[in-house]
């Protein structure tokens, strides 16, 4: 019995016996676990348990129950949500690992807690191929090996661990062998039931990694096809959108390849909007974008730049690596290909620090010395106007001529020369907040300020590119740096200062007791 039987069952169960509130969790929480909705699967889950708590103490006095749902297993199906989802749409990594694990670590095996469709374990298993897909192979076969998941197979979350099998194939290298372990299932009467849609984007998966591109769409157009035929259900929105980043990433490879147009790839790719709402589905955006642009079918500007930029760093903070780094170079080529040699140099280094946090970093490494390349063969930038008077002129450009990426440039060139100048750091940090480059702008910044801690507008300036970035650690050191320069700038103060008289005079000394 697949998940989402199992879930329709109970929900119907728990109406029949009155718990309508519980019912609807049990139904809901998949759905928008599924489609990203992190804020309502937290509510959601936090209220159910507490009304799944309360029955739970009813049942262990002897009140009525509905058995095998009204106990302790329910509400390890009610927690599973909030991690499930942070691990899936949201793509968290590192920062969920550990909550991830403990959860992993205190879950019960499947003879004691029952046949629910959801296992912590296949959370924690998620979350190590957020942080390093290929790196951490090993570790994931180790949890998904035979041993750890003895019992498991009598239970609805079994077609889950097969899926996550099959990625791991994937990510090994062996797609072949991953799409071989799918096509199994093809022929046995359960195979379709079982796997469901989950399956059917596994097999586009591992199809695409062996550069079938064709067959690979073949798979998911039947898979909308399927979708578009059905009744309106709860789960078809999600799905349907992960079924157009699928078919935009891979018509925009074929259209690449011109074996089709670049329009049908445009007309499938979904808005920018769908791909904010769910980080999971961010690289399928970035990937059918970038192929569209090399064909000139989308503008390749500063705003494209800042999109793919924004969402490297989201992989970054949430302890994604892999993915952030995937995205960094992304952001470099396609700055490299509109000459945006600031915004490039600093994804690049962005995604080289990143790489560093990677296991198996062969292939990527050598996207990144493509990438260091084509940044080298970029001609220099040249001066527009001579460095204490670059804001001036900057100032002085037609409206639809001010772009960002350029004003970095100049700024940056500028600054070479008078690296200490407080205007110009102040502009750096004004046009790297909004490139999302705020971390480089900081650099020269960071300079100035150890050096001229006395310095309150580049102080300030520094402070607020620190805040639009979150950096609190930032924040501290900075206040720790201007409180040292404040001690050393007094005690050379009261160093230099006239020293008081020895003997205070007759007609200042205080009179006698």
């Amino acid at each position: 019995m697949p998940m989402w039987t199992w879930t329709g069952e109970a929900a119907r169960r728990l109406r029949e016996a009155g718990q309508e509130e519980l019912a609807e969790a049990v139904a809901d929480l998949p759905v928008l676990s599924e489609s990203g909705d992190s804020v309502r699967v937290e509510a959601r889950a936090r209220s159910a348990l507490r009304v799944a708590r309360r029955l739970v103490t009813e049942a262990g006095t002897g009140e009525p129950e509905v058995p095998g749902l009204f106990g302790p297993p329910m509400l390890f199906f009610l927690a599973h949500w909030p991690m499930a989802v942070r691990v899936g749409a949201l793509a968290e990594g590192k920062r969920a690992l550990k909550q991830a694990e403990a959860a992993a670590a205190d879950e019960p095996g499947p003879e004691s807690r029952g046949p629910l469709p959801v296992s912590a374990l296949a959370n924690a298993v998620r979350c190590h191929a957020n942080v390093d897909a290929r790196g951490t192979t090993g570790l994931r076969r180790e949890l998904l090996s035979s041993r750890r998941l003895a019992g498991w197979e009598r239970t609805p979350a079994w077609p889950g661990f097969t899926l996550a099998r099959v990625d791991l194939l994937v990510d090994e290298g062996t797609p072949d062998r991953a799409e071989a372990e799918l096509r199994r299932y093809e022929h046995t009467a359960t195979g379709t039931a079982i796997l469901g849609t989950g399956g059917v984007f596994t097999l586009a998966r591992a199809l695409r990694h062996q550069d079938r591109h064709r067959e690979a769409l073949v798979e998911i157009d039947r898979l909308g096809a399927d979708l578009s035929a059905r009744r309106g259900g709860a789960r078809e929105p999600a799905l349907r959108r992960r079924v157009r980043f699928e078919q935009a990433r891979l018509l925009s490879w074929l259209a690449r390849l011109g074996v089709c147009s670049p329009n049908e790839a445009i007309e499938t790719l979904p808005t920018v909007e769908e791909a904010e709402a769910v980080p999971n589905l961010r690289p399928a955006w970035v990937e059918a974008a970038e192929n569209l642009v090399s064909l000139g079918a989308v503008r390749n500007d500063w705003r494209l730049g800042v999109r793919v930029t924004t969402w490297s760093r989201y992989f970054e903070r949430v302890g994604a690596p892999g993915r952030g780094a995937e995205l960094a170079l992304a952001a470099a080529r396609l700055a490299a290909a509109r000459g945006a040699r600031w915004v490039a140099a600093c994804s690049a280094q962005r995604a080289e620090e990143l790489i560093a946090h990677l296991g198996k970093t062969a292939e990527i490494r050598g996207d990144l010395g493509e990438v260091r390349s084509m940044i080298a063969a970029m001609r220099p930038v040249a001066p527009e106007a001579p460095a204490d008077r670059i804001l001036t002129h900057l100032r002085s450009l037609p409206h639809d001529r001010v772009d960002p990426e350029h004003q970095a440039e100049q700024v940056n060139v500028a600054l070479a020369s008078l690296p200490h100048d407080t205007p110009l750091l102040t502009a750096l940090g004004q046009v790297g907040r909004t490139l999302m480059l705020s971390d480089a702008a900081t650099e020269p910044q960071w300079r100035h300020v150890r050096e001229a801690p006395g310095d309150q507008k580049a102080a300030l300036s520094l402070l607020e590119t620190l805040l639009h970035d979150n950096d609190t650690a930032g924040v501290r050191t900075l206040v720790r740096t201007l409180a040292a320069g404040a001690l050393s700038d007094a005690s050379a103060a009261a160093h230099l200062a006239p020293a008081a008289p020895a003997v205070t005079s007759a007609a200042s000394a205080p009179a006698p007791g």
